[in-house]
Order: C-alpha cells, then structure tokens, then sequence
C-alpha cells in the first residue's frame, strides 16, 4: 500500500534543497562578481591646473576693459552696461567651450574622461592673486598606473625639465608646492596637487598648453560677441521722457538755435543753470558713468534734463 504522507514529506524536502541551491549559487555567483569601478572625480582650480586663464582683473577679460571699448563710439550720452554676475556666468560657458575644444581630447589617452567647468572664484583683494576657474575633473580608474607609463616616458624630454625648473620653482616672494622633478610627481601625497601636476605636463607634452594671454585673446573673443549689444543705455532717457529726451537734444545740437534760447533764458531767469547746477550727470542703470559738462550750453541742457524740462517748457520760460 503506497505510504502518501512519505511520499509528499519526500517531494517537499526536494523542493526545499533545490531552493537552497539555488539561492546558495546566486550567493556564491554575486562574491565572485567583479566590482563596478567607478570614475574618481577631483575639484581644484586653474591656478593649480592652468588648462585655462579667467583672470579678469586689469586684463583683457576685465568687463570694464569690454565696456570701455563699446564706448568709444560717438553716439552722444549714450553708454553700455552689463551685470557683473551675468559677465561672470558667460565667461564660465565660454571656458569651457575652450576646454571642450583644446583640452579634455589631448588628454584622453592619459586617464582624462571629463573636466567640467563649475564657476568662478573671485578674491576678496587682488594683492596676490587672481580669478581662477573652479573644476570638475573626471579620471578614470586606475589613472596612477597610466601616469606611472607616461612619466616614465618623459624622462630626458628637454622641454619637461624646462617647464618644471622654470615653473616649479621657490624664489624670493614666492613659495612653490609644486613636485620640483619627475620622481617628485610620481610620490606626491597630495592627490590632487599630483593630479595637476601630472596633466599639466601632459598638455605639455602633447603641445596644447598655451600661453595665458593667448587664452584669454581667444576668451575675449568669444565673449565678446555675446554682448556687443547687451545693453545701450540712453543717459538723458534716464532722467525724463524718451522721445522729450531726443527733442531736446536735437535742439542742443543746433547751435544757432541753442545760443539763441540760452541767452533769451539769462534775460528772463538769469543764469539759474550756473548756480544750481549739475555739472555732471552720471548714470542710473551704472553710476561708474558720469558725463561732465565741458561748456555753459552744456551745463544748461543739464539742468533742464535733471528737471525734466521739455523745449516747450523752456520755450514757454524764455519768452
């Protein structure tokens, strides 16, 4: 007679040993699988890694260098402006145009995956330094064996030994951190000073490290043409009416018509414009312009534009 219950307790103890088999094997396939290796990611500046130059103080790439430049043009009280910030931002995008094109593809081969532009550091005083872009950059996996080769390589290269003896160097009123030889690259504890150190040579090498004044040529250039019409600003629209702004500067620019109303003015108010003034007027949208008076006409359209005078206003005060 068929004993069922022996039967049934035999094919669960079956079931329940090929369960544990299986979960055992995925156990024992998941330790034996190899580890994801992941990018390592460093953060350091251009003044650690000169890929790229962003200095903008008393340089080419100083906004108010730009400024200066837009005008020069002969258009009367008029004057571009631009937001310090939003100058700032622009030059971020167009550093790392520059990098995309002259920088991350030389160094593919040693270890480089990405270097991503992040923003600008800018010091509080400029007695000893200068802005510096702040970067991402990616290595791959095990890039301390690729400098290892590629520093090897590099031993005698005359161009190598030139940079770090010019470069890497302590002299009087300046301190270097950086490693002073090739040897000094490879045992530097300071991950990411080695890392710099190790690209830098490697531009080098690879004839993509440039001058900073030849960077920044092109950073200007590129810049540039992003805000060659950024913002014109009409000084005497600032303080009145637009088109009552335009009336009465055609009519300043009449000279016979101009001396005309101003001495018709002197005999009925006097010259209230010498007295009480401005002899400037500076600008709303950016006080750092300020356009001085260089005759007593000028001085009178002035007065009339702070107050808001139309021609017919002074028309009207001069009959």
């Amino acid at each position: 007679m068929t004993n069922f219950a022996s039967i049934n307790q035999a094919n669960n103890m079956a079931a329940a040993s090929a369960i544990m088999l299986q979960a055992v094997s995925e156990i024992t396939a998941t330790g034996h699988q190899e580890p994801t290796k992941e990018p390592e990611v460093y953060n350091m500046t251009s003044n650690l890694f000169p890929c790229v130059c962003v200095a903008m103080y008393e340089t080419i790439l100083s906004p108010n260098f730009f400024l200066e430049s837009m005008n020069e043009g002969d258009d009367q009280y008029m004057y571009d402006t631009l937001s310090w910030q939003d100058w700032k931002t622009e030059l971020v995008k167009v550093a790392q145009d520059y990098i995309d094109a002259n920088v991350i593809e030389s160094l593919k081969d040693y270890g480089l995956l990405n270097i991503e532009a992040c923003s600008i550091w800018s010091p509080k005083y400029y007695n000893y330094s200068q802005d510096e872009l702040v970067m991402d950059i990616t290595m791959q996996q095990g890039w301390q064996e690729i400098m290892t080769a590629k520093i090897n390589d590099w031993r005698g290269r005359q161009d190598v030994i030139d940079y770090i003896k010019k470069y890497w160097r302590s002299y009087s009123g300046y301190v270097n951190f950086m490693p002073e030889s090739l040897d000094e690259v490879l045992t530097e504890d300071d991950e990411e000073r080695q890392l710099a150190a190790y690209l830098t040579l490697a531009m080098l090498v690879e004839g993509s490290l440039k001058p900073c004044d030849e960077i920044m040529d092109e950073l200007y250039y590129s810049i540039s043409e992003k805000f060659c019409d950024y913002e014109r600003v009409n000084l005497l629209a600032e303080y009145m009416d637009a088109d009552e702004a335009d009336r009465l500067l055609t009519l300043y620019n009449d000279d016979d018509d101009w001396n005309d109303l101003y001495w018709r003015l002197v005999e009925k108010i006097g010259f209230r414009w010498l007295h009480e003034g401005p002899d400037s007027l500076r600008g709303k949208k950016d006080s750092d312009y300020e356009f001085n008076a260089k005759s007593d006409g000028e001085r009178l359209l002035f007065w009339a534009v702070e107050k808001e005078l139309t021609v017919e206003d002074l028309q009207d005060m001069a009959a």
